[in-house]
């Protein structure tokens, strides 16, 4: 089971939490396995950073939600240098509608 599937099961009110990537296998075009990490794909494209301030939000959809319901979304997010982000919904949510509007403005 996977630890964001694990955490929801457990905490049935919250709808968001923030953590920090896990390291998973990813094996290259000549067949070479190597730890990475979660979705580091999606961090490299955006630019140089330190590695240290990658964190996931992973997201719940609601259970009334057309397409899929309970769904769980990873979102690649970057901290500033000296910023620090709540694990709670109240915090999380906000952040989350933001990234959604940004993206469905492009």
């Amino acid at each position: 089971m996977d630890q964001d599937e694990a955490f929801f099961r457990e905490h049935l009110d919250r709808r968001a939490r923030i953590r920090t990537p896990a390291k998973t296998p990813h094996r290259d075009g000549q067949r070479a396995v190597r730890f990475l990490d979660e979705c580091e794909m999606e961090y490299r494209h955006l630019g140089g950073h330190d590695p240290k301030r990658r964190r996931i939000i992973a997201y719940r959809l609601p259970a009334n939600h057309p397409v899929a319901p309970n769904h769980i979304m990873k979102i690649p997010f970057l901290l500033f240098a000296d910023e620090t982000v709540e694990d709670r919904d109240d915090v999380l949510l906000p952040i989350i509608q933001g990234l959604m509007v940004q993206e469905a403005m492009k």
